[in-house]
């Protein structure tokens, strides 16, 4: 299938944006470009040949500015009779959202412009280091001139509003507990030395503090190394059970015989961190209460959708996973293909050709929604270890093209990103078009079974043996060293 040769240089954007001004000339064009900010908004008003009709001028964020506002602009209306009207503003933190759906419910031609744009426009006429209001309004009043913003994007409504409301506030308490969870970490590892330590085939402690119970109930004890390793099993039963904690006669002597071994720190300076560290337990529990409430009601409302349905047949994605992905995706109807969705997380590799030269194997992007990209990279991860169709597709990147793993991992996603796109706009099955899923599952088994037998074996061949060498090899019988 031929591509479809481009009519315009800038393709479908400028295609939009000249059917919109065909026949009308520029003096009857009139564009407001606006600067938001928290506490009052600055505009400008000109016509499409780059004459300014009003301001700068500021107005409030309250219902009389925006009136004012309003005033302003039927005035210059009436005064050139314009027949088309383009408003165009940044969509800067969350001050833009009243705003734009204002303007949009009064005036229709909203356009948003991308700050990067601005800031290259300003670096274009060599403004570079130099940023003002009345600045940023020029930037954005020739952009909107140029024909590059794009279409407003704020119409989510219902159910996609609020998933996507949810999905961005707990990707943000996300990032919050895995910071206070390095915090705890930190401070544990300065009370109880070594309780993490898997150095020297080391065994910890507990295998993971945040799933283990006795993990939480030894950070509410308050109870120091030197106090634990003289206590008998009896008395460390009775301060577990006074905070909340039942512990079984084996825990308490595998603690006891651990701290045993610790270089324990004094009491004394153990005393404030025993006491921050609870309050940091407390900060986190609160999170995790805050954050389990949220994402179930985050699945229920995902169920409204076509997406829970449809994606929950692809094994490996979990039903928070489709509730992130439709929050930060919104309707697929959006979108014509699934490589919008990509390009919208900033995954798609940088493009650097001249002539005959074309570098390859360039970083993503890294532009558009981090949002997306952090759900989109999870989203791989998990349907790369869990389902046969990606793991096997993984499998052939790494093994054999060579990629490394993360650029493996990378076009993994966007296999996915396709076909997530392809069933939610044909409302199909998931359904692998180059093999049966049966077949493929087999396989993937069989891989899983190899690689853990290998392991084991390169495990069992490290192991030290009875006299300090390998396995089943006497220190007396190695070879003698070269330098000896």
């Amino acid at each position: 299938m031929s591509k479809k040769k481009q009519r315009y240089i800038r393709g479908k954007k400028e295609e939009r944006f000249k059917r919109k001004i065909r026949g009308i000339e520029k003096e009857k064009i009139l564009g407001i470009s606006i600067d938001t900010s928290k506490d009052y908004h600055k505009a400008l008003i000109f016509d499409f040949e780059g004459r300014i009709l009003d301001g700068p001028f500021e107005f409030d964020i309250f219902k009389e500015g925006y009136e004012n506002f309003k005033k302003r602009m039927r005035k210059a209306i009436e005064q050139t009779k314009a027949k088309r009207i383009f408003l165009g503003l940044e969509p800067t933190g969350s001050y833009h959202e009243n705003l734009a759906r204002h303007l949009k419910d009064d005036f229709k031609e909203v356009e948003f412009i991308n700050p990067s744009a601005t800031y290259a426009n300003r670096a274009q006429d060599m403004l570079r280091g130099l940023k003002t209001d009345d600045i940023d309004l020029g930037a954005i009043g020739d952009l909107l001139m140029r024909g590059k913003g794009y279409e407003y994007n704020l119409e989510e409504e219902g159910v996609y509003l609020n998933l996507k409301e949810q999905t961005f506030w707990r990707e943000k308490k996300l990032k919050m507990q895995t910071r206070l969870k390095n915090q705890i970490k930190a401070r544990l590892n300065k009370i109880y030395p070594g309780m993490m330590s898997k150095y020297n085939d080391n065994k910890p402690l507990f295998s993971d503090i945040w799933k283990s119970r006795v993990a939480r109930g030894l950070i509410r004890s308050k109870l120091t190394p030197a106090q634990i390793k003289i206590m008998k099993v009896e008395e460390l039963k009775r301060k577990f059970k006074k905070v909340s904690c039942p512990l079984s006669s084996k825990w308490a002597e595998k603690i006891v015989e651990y701290t045993k071994r610790m270089l324990c720190p004094k009491d004394e300076i153990l005393k404030i961190e025993m006491d921050l560290v609870n309050r940091d337990l407390n900060l986190l529990e609160a999170l995790e209460r805050e954050i389990t409430f949220v994402e179930r009601r985050m699945v229920e409302e995902v169920k409204k959708t076509d997406s829970s349905f449809l994606l929950g047949k692809i094994k490996g994605l979990s039903d928070i996973m489709i509730a992130s992905f439709a929050g930060a995706v919104g309707r697929i109807s959006n979108y014509n293909f699934g490589k919008q969705i990509f390009s919208k997380s900033g995954l798609s590799s940088k493009v650097n050709q001249s002539g005959k030269r074309n570098i390859k194997g360039l970083s993503i992007r890294r532009v558009g929604s981090k949002t997306l990209r952090c759900i989109l990279f999870k989203m791989g991860d998990s349907v790369k270890k869990h389902n046969p169709y990606f793991a096997l597709y993984y499998s052939y990147l790494t093994e054999k093209k060579g990629k490394p793993w993360k650029k493996a991992h990378i076009a993994v996603t966007n296999k996915l990103v396709r076909v997530m796109f392809a069933m939610l706009r044909d409302r199909a099955d998931f359904n692998p078009p180059t093999a049966k899923i049966d077949y493929l599952e087999m396989l993937f088994n069989q891989r899983r079974r190899k690689r853990r037998q290998e392991k084991k074996k390169e495990k069992e061949n490290h192991s030290p043996g009875p006299f300090f060498g390998h396995k089943d090899i006497r220190t007396l019988e190695r070879a003698p060293s070269p330098m000896r």
